[in-house]
């Protein structure tokens, strides 16, 4: 086995190389290799043509007050590899950060599948079973980072495995160069200086990251406040002819509380819920009172239709909102026959000309 290895600033760096064994074995060292260097896991080539083909660096950086963490540069076929239940017992939890330079590559771990494209930064768990599929030639760098050290630099309460940071991102772009710069730069950094340079490229990636996570949860806040609005809008059109219903009433339809749900209407009308409710109301009743068909129809029966409970509240309303009061609106828009204009029945004069 060719195993290049010299004594860098930050410790021991390896270099394997499928080219160093014969041809008929190489498969069986590139499995061998990758268990050593990344993580125990079952290697399947897909190129048939010729012998498999890869090399794989590592190097180990130092961080101050924290595990360090191992940097890893690959370069290979097309190959498929998954990791096991089985596997996993056999060895200690670690995260795996992969910066994708060529090539793509389909990661799948839980419920998640994501395609890395050149720029992007994914992430593994290695204490989960989990595949990642690279159907042509590739070239990959590996963040190694033990468990404790990754909870540190990701956000809290967020499940990051299998997801990925896209790489057109600018905080993205700025933490995989800052990555690469290290892993290309850390054996001739002096000593001193290696695990402040490592701790801020770290920083950058905790920020992308953050950044990231935010970005998708404004995404889903904004899909699930706008579910929120819509049921309760759908909840309100549905009962508008109910004089109990309350601002209480659609919050419960929705799940959600009642100053939730006011928050959530100014923020997407600048109205209240109840005021929402009073111009669609309003609304229902000025477009029936304009109806020429509903002309028989007294003022008091389209105000109770809609949801008012009393005829002077509503002859307030009405006013307050359009200028005028029922029955001059209706007398100007000609929804009124003239013999009805001149002969109102005992339930319109219950509602008050102002």
């Amino acid at each position: 086995m060719r195993t290049v290895e010299s004594e860098a600033a930050a410790g021991l760096v390896g270099v394997l190389s499928t080219g160093s064994v014969a041809e008929a074995d190489r498969l069986d060292f590139w499995r061998e290799v990758v268990c050593r260097t990344i993580a125990g896991v079952e290697a399947t080539a897909l190129v048939h043509d010729r012998p498999y083909s890869g090399v794989i660096r590592t190097q180990s950086i130092p961080l101050a007050h924290l595990p360090n963490f191992d940097l890893i540069h690959v370069e290979a076929d097309a190959q498929l590899v998954r990791r096991t239940r089985k596997l996993i017992d056999r060895s200690e939890g670690a995260w795996l950060l992969m910066i994708q330079e060529e090539g793509f590559c389909e990661v799948g771990q839980g419920d998640r599948r994501t395609r890395l494209s050149p720029g992007d930064i994914g992430f593994l768990d290695t204490s989960r079973p989990y595949d990642v599929t690279f159907p042509r030639s590739f070239t990959q760098s590996i963040l190694k980072m033990p468990a404790l050290l990754f909870r540190d630099v990701a956000p809290r309460g967020i499940d990051l495995a299998g997801a990925a940071l896209p790489g057109g991102q600018a905080l993205t772009a700025i933490a995989r160069q800052n990555l690469l710069l290290l892993e290309r730069s850390a054996d001739v950094i002096e000593p001193i200086f290696l695990p402040a340079a490592a701790n801020c490229a770290i920083g950058h990636l905790s920020l992308a990251m953050r950044a990231t996570v935010r970005g998708e949860a404004r995404k889903i806040a904004r899909h699930v406040i706008s579910d929120y609005l819509d049921r309760a809008n759908a909840f309100i059109s549905d009962n508008l002819h109910d004089t109990k219903l309350s601002v209480e009433r659609v919050a419960r339809s929705v799940g959600i509380s009642a100053g939730y749900l006011q928050q959530l209407y100014r923020a997407a009308t600048n109205l209240t819920v109840a005021q929402s409710i009073l111009d669609r109301r309003l609304a229902n009743c000025r477009k029936e009172l304009a109806d020429p068909s509903l002309a028989d129809e007294s003022l008091t029966n389209i105000a109770f239709r809609w949801g008012f409970s009393e005829s002077s509240s509503f002859s307030r309303a009405f006013r307050r909102t359009f200028g005028v009061n029922p029955r001059q609106y209706r007398q100007r828009s000609g929804g009124a026959a003239k013999s009805r204009c001149l002969q109102l029945g005992s339930e319109d004069r219950r509602i008050p000309s102002e």
